[in-house]
């Protein structure tokens, strides 16, 4: 039997939870603090940013070790995508996770590709019954008051998988961005939110774990550290996803079960994509993200300007994919703030979307219309001049249209009225008294 490393998944404890939040209350014990899991939180963020390059060879020469596992290393999401084509061979149906990595990177070349892709997390929604469903999430993640809880034993590991499946086994390819992986001894971790990772795991015929280089921890203590703390801080960002996506159904368990096979495969793809980058060019701190999309909360545009795209959005997924090209420059931001405020490890994100913007401005030069929206008070100067004309004019459809297809101001949107009189002028003219 070939030899594998552990694959292990992480899931919620409701029960555990509860039981320890009655300990603290009764018999005063002491409980975990929020500002003390986000410390070290940070160190073994840092301590995996600072060490990359030695983790990703220790990495590789640990995973050399188990005879289970075929290594490859992928410097781009093309490399990536051709790689597992590859392996895949005549396979086209592949369930995906809703890791960031494989959904907004890997995913489009994948369905170039031929690859027919579900998020099978969102089939597991079937299960639910209509008026019922937020009861059920409720209960399973119990959600009230778990800021004020144990939040670290909240979670615990609640399957390990230590050798491949040789029967039950089934005709797709299972692609899995990991959540984080040991590189003491190649322990691979995964927050689970239903059962989708681990039927994956136990039933796909080929599987295709993808490991980002940020992924990558010094031993299983930190990794696993790492995988709870994405279901403590990103506990409530997994609330605004929990909509079931009819075009992500499909019915694995249907599948017959293959015969005669020689078992499941397992593959290891080592995962740049331009993060290694992000160590030389100013956006290091991106390397501390872990991903728990905490900062996605309260984020004012993310929900309605990202949502048809499919993609898996946060602010930080927002800058990482203009920095890698598949996304537009970041524009959109509206810098109030808020992501830093819930991050967990205390990313200045909208300091480093300054940065590309400007970055991107000194390059390129800003359009038109960014040129228009950045000077307000010379819109207003023009609009005072020609008021009350202006007034009128802006009223008209026409108007209205052009304005949404140069400033991407909607045409339905109530423009302030224009005078020519300034407030300057008014308030020196004493007409205020």
């Amino acid at each position: 039997m070939a030899n594998i490393p552990g694959l292990m998944v992480v899931e919620p404890s409701p029960e555990q939870s509860k039981h320890r939040a009655a300990g603290i209350f009764v018999r005063k014990e002491k409980r975990v603090e929020g500002e003390s899991v986000k410390e070290h939180l940070r160190k073994i963020r840092e301590d995996a940013r600072n060490n990359n390059a030695s983790l990703i060879e220790q990495l590789q020469t640990v995973l050399g070790k188990y005879d289970g596992v075929k290594i490859a290393s992928a410097r781009d999401a093309k490399e990536a995508v051709s790689y597992i084509k590859q392996i895949a061979d005549s396979t086209t149906l592949a369930s995906i996770n809703k890791s960031n990595i494989v959904v907004n990177e890997l995913r489009p070349g994948l369905q170039a590709a031929g690859f027919n892709t579900y998020l099978r997390y969102y089939g597991e929604f079937n299960n639910f019954e209509e008026g019922k469903f937020q009861k059920k999430v409720e209960d399973y993640w119990s959600l009230p008051g778990m800021h004020g809880r144990n939040l670290v034993e909240s979670f615990d590991k609640r399957h390990s998988i230590t050798r491949l499946s040789s029967s039950g086994i089934k005709d797709y390819v299972a692609i899995m961005g990991v959540n984080a992986i040991s590189a003491d001894d190649g322990t691979v971790y995964f927050l689970q939110h239903m059962s989708n990772i681990t039927k994956d795991l136990q039933q796909a015929k080929k599987i295709i774990l993808v490991v980002g280089i940020e992924k990558i921890l010094k031993n299983k203590e930190d990794a696993l550290f790492h995988t709870k703390s994405m279901g403590i801080f990103g506990l409530e960002s997994i609330l605004l996803d929990l909509i079931p996506h009819d075009i992500e159904k499909y019915d694995f368990e249907s599948l017959p079960e293959l015969s005669g096979e020689n078992g499941q495969e397992l593959h290891v793809i080592i995962y740049d994509n331009g993060r290694s980058e992000l160590l030389k060019n100013g956006y290091s701190d991106l390397f501390l993200c872990i991903d728990c999309r905490a900062c996605a909360r309260q984020c004012p545009v993310g929900q309605h300007i990202f949502l048809d795209k499919g993609m898996v959005y946060s602010p930080k997924n927002y800058l990482l994919g203009s920095l890698q090209g598949w996304l537009p420059p970041v524009e959109v931001c509206l810098h109030c703030g808020r992501c830093q405020v819930e991050c967990p490890v205390d990313i200045d994100i909208p300091t480093l979307i300054w940065k590309a913007q400007f970055e991107h401005y000194a390059e390129d030069g800003r359009s038109l219309k960014k040129k228009m929206l950045d000077d307000p008070e010379l819109l207003a100067k023009l609009g005072g001049l020609a008021a009350p004309l202006s007034n009128w004019m802006v009223k008209l459809w026409i108007v209205k249209m052009m304005t949404q297809l140069f400033t991407d101001v909607h045409k339905d949107s109530n423009l302030p009225e224009f005078h020519r009189q300034t407030f300057s002028d008014w308030f020196k003219g004493g007409s205020h008294e």
